[in-house]
């Protein structure tokens, strides 16, 4: 029996060393080769399943494998007091509660062929119609001990009982069906995992981190070895062990060698930077393992850029009108979800990106699909009112605030932080000149609005081929801007790591399942295309939940 992991660094040995310095020499990354094994092994425990890692997809897999009758352990590196969970927006369709709501009931056949051309086909459709059947399901499973008074605290994003409840722009669909838990309730469901354990006759081990798997003689995983306060750990696993340890986006060594669009798109004051994931070691266990990695390694942000890019974005990814650092429209700007119509951003000469429009902006609010950073109609416009209105007033200075802390101007993007600057003026020119167009580039941002506005009259796009719901034009002053200046590499997440199979089983070199590994979440592939998109905002979480389960019932099968 053998093991294949990630040891600390105190516990590699000069011939690991060797290795990773023969690697570098050879041009290979380092983080590709295994450590040599661990041998002192303090404590061993034997069970069914094995869970590594407890974040969203890591607590559902645990539970539903110790409530599907398996011993299940759970080990995760942050103590029990330290146990937290990232994201609240839970993107589902067909749940019980979404149905309560009387919002429609989608097709999963129709989902998945979607989610499909999003992902150019390089998701596993199998997985992906598995997510559409369950997801729902998975909702209510979640929130099973809830009562009608703990219902009222949850929220629906773009929820408007009046409709629509679906469009299709440029051949793409969304959905309502975002679903916000709240006070702490998201979280108290998804610690009920460590409960279930124990009653499985199973346990957490808290404050260990996961460093080996281990093999038998034909290559099987068997289990894990993990560091913990009191040494080294041992936990076999007789179905089989999951790995659920989130993405490798603060791992900047995987970042360099797998996130090659990015790399490549990267401008000279760009790097790739990341604060929200986790450092990949689940990823290289089951590299070492044999695990083949997803070749479409997908981020969360960082390869695509459209004006602020940030939460707090004034009006979230609205198709509204977008102008490049020369003043020139360059895309169209409703293609899809916020993560397509905002690839071509990421093209454009370095330098701001701006959106444009009018004080017709509810309009144009409300004819937005119901995607991930879009506007959600159902929180009001008054704030962004009352940055309108600040903008007007505030002229050259717009909407900017100081931070009393260091004297500076709010930030304009999601890289510098902070709220974008909003500018209003009663016409174009003095509007380009607040953004800090001149020149040639502010007669371009005159005639670009121009265009625009010729445009809408005539209800087709022949520029860009922008869908006519969408064509509402600049015409009506005041007239607003705000923009950010263009940044790549800035991450949330990675969401592809080894490649699986429907059941949620690692695919090894020759694309065959490899006997007792299995991933979910970040962790896993199979999922995305090159980047997150979403037909309903908060489907990162729910795909956690739903395929956790599912492949935590599966183990447990076995």
């Amino acid at each position: 029996m053998g093991a294949l992991g990630a040891c600390s660094p105190q516990s590699a040995s000069s011939k690991a060393q060797d290795d990773t310095a023969a690697a570098a020499e050879s041009g290979t990354s380092a983080w590709r080769v295994a450590p040599e094994l661990v041998t002192d092994i303090a404590q061993t425990y034997d069970c069914d399943v094995l869970v590594i890692g407890l974040g969203h997809a890591g607590s559902c897999a645990l539970r539903a494998a110790a409530e599907a009758g398996a011993v299940a352990y759970g080990m995760d590196e942050h103590s029990e007091e330290g146990w937290s969970y990232t994201g609240f927006q839970m993107g589902h369709i067909n749940s019980s509660y979404l149905k309560s709501k009387g919002i429609p009931e989608v097709d999963p056949i129709e989902f998945v062929n979607d989610w499909q051309v999003r992902s150019n086909n390089r998701s596993n459709p199998a997985l992906i119609m598995k997510y559409a059947k369950n997801c729902g399901a998975t909702f209510d499973w979640i929130f099973d001990n809830l009562g009608e008074s703990d219902f009222e605290t949850f929220s629906i994003m773009h929820y408007k009982p009046e409709g629509p409840f679906k469009k299709e722009l440029s051949g793409l669909k969304s959905w309502v069906g975002t679903a916000t838990a709240g006070g702490d309730l998201l979280t108290e469901a998804l610690h009920r995992c460590k409960e279930a354990a124990q009653q499985s006759g199973g346990d957490v081990l808290f404050e260990t981190k996961a460093c080996q798997l281990v093999t038998d003689e034909s290559g099987a995983v068997v289990g894990a070895i993990g560091e913990g306060p009191d040494g080294y750990v041992q936990v076999n696993a007789a179905k089989g062990v999951i790995i659920a340890t989130g993405g490798f986006g603060t791992n900047a060594e995987m970042c360099q060698d797998l996130l090659y669009e990015i790399k490549e798109s990267l401008g000279p004051n760009d790097e790739i930077t990341n604060a929200l994931d986790r450092d990949g070691t689940g990823i290289q266990m089951g590299y070492w393992a044999g695990g083949r990695l997803d070749p479409c390694m997908g981020t969360m942000d960082g390869a695509y850029w459209y004006p602020c890019d940030s939460p707090t974005d004034p009006l979230g990814a609205t198709a509204a009108l977008w102008l490049n650092a020369d003043g020139k429209r360059y895309c169209n700007e409703g293609f899809g979800s916020t993560e397509l119509m905002a690839m071509p951003g990421a093209r454009q000469p370095d330098g701001q990106i701006v959106t444009v429009f009018d004080s017709n902006v509810e309009e144009l609010l409300n004819a937005q699909p119901f995607g991930h950073m879009s506007f959600d109609v159902t929180s009001g416009f008054d704030t962004l009112h009352a940055t309108m209105e600040k903008a007007y007033a505030g002229g050259a200075q717009g909407s900017a605030e100081e931070d009393e802390s260091t004297g500076a101007e709010a930030g304009t993007n999601k890289a510098e932080g902070g709220a974008a600057c909003m500018y209003a003026a009663d016409d174009l020119e003095t509007l380009g000149t607040y953004l800090g167009y001149e020149g040639e580039a502010l007669d371009n941002f005159v005639a670009s609005i121009e265009r625009y506005n010729d445009l809408c009259a005539q209800g087709v796009d022949e520029d860009f081929g922008k869908d006519p719901s969408l064509m509402i034009p600049v015409s009506n002053p005041p007239y607003y801007a705000y923009g950010g200046t263009k940044a790549l590499g800035v991450l949330m997440v990675t969401v592809a790591g080894l490649l699986i199979d429907e059941n949620g089983q690692v695919l090894g070199n020759d694309y065959r399942p490899i006997k007792g590994l299995f991933a979910a979440g970040n962790a896993s592939g199979s999922r995305f295309g090159w980047q997150y998109f979403t037909s309903i905002a908060g489907q990162s979480l729910t795909m956690a939940h739903t395929l956790g389960k599912m492949t935590g019932e599966y183990v447990a099968s076995l």
